[in-house]
């Protein structure tokens, strides 16, 4: 499982591990994204919920994470971004449990609030094929265009200093009891998310293969 902050590259950390170790990458927005988007039986009950802003229910939550492992069969599962409360890493055992598997590691990549600040506001999004830059840490080639269309890049309405940081202040209201749950569970490895992403990268492989 990784679980970090706003800003501190978990999401492309998750997508480069999985990769490169053979694990199935499962993130639940993802998932709720492809019920809807394939209209299963689910994607009206989903909809509902997020047009409302609802959070979505536990059962469906249950049934996505239970979907998710017995598709992967025997391999590996990469959990990103998820659980987001103490309630869904409850849920979480007790599927874990079911299936008789188990969490082995909790990877939480940690990032100083000024860094992520300062990451957010500098981050680009070509409108056209979605590709991500950072002006400091990933930047393009050409004065900001997509290096792949030339696109002039954009900057999302909310990477903004005001509505990172009210982010931030949820994620870790939110992620706390997850991690001193799993900190009791003696499966949690902090990572400092300050360092390049092959640095990071190299860091989370440590900490998960222990070499």
């Amino acid at each position: 499982m990784f679980l970090g902050s706003p800003a501190s590259g978990k999401g492309t950390q998750a997508a480069r591990f999985a990769r490169e170790h053979g694990f199935v990458h499962f993130d639940m927005g993802g998932a709720l994204r492809r019920e809807v988007e394939r209209g299963s039986a689910l994607a009206d009950r989903i909809r509902s919920c997020t047009d409302a802003g609802r959070l979505v229910p536990m059962e469906i939550i249950r049934t996505l994470v239970l979907q998710a492992f017995t598709e992967a069969g025997e391999g590996d599962v990469l959990l990103d971004g998820f659980p987001r409360s103490l309630e869904q890493a409850q849920l979480l055992d007790e599927v874990l449990r079911g299936l008789g598997r188990a969490l082995t590691a909790v990877v939480v990549i940690e990032l100083p609030e000024a860094l992520a600040v300062e990451r957010t506001v500098n981050r680009r999004v070509c409108p056209v094929c979605g590709r991500a830059y950072n002006l400091l840490t990933l930047p393009p080639r050409n004065d900001e265009k997509c290096d792949d269309d030339g696109t002039p890049l954009e900057q999302r309405r909310d990477d903004t200093d005001e509505v990172v940081r009210e982010r931030l202040r949820v994620y870790h209201e939110e992620t706390q009891p997850i991690i001193e749950y799993y900190q009791a569970a003696g499966v949690l490895a902090r990572v400092s998310g300050s360092d390049s992403i092959e640095a990071v990268g190299t860091k989370i492989e440590q900490a998960v293969f222990g070499v």
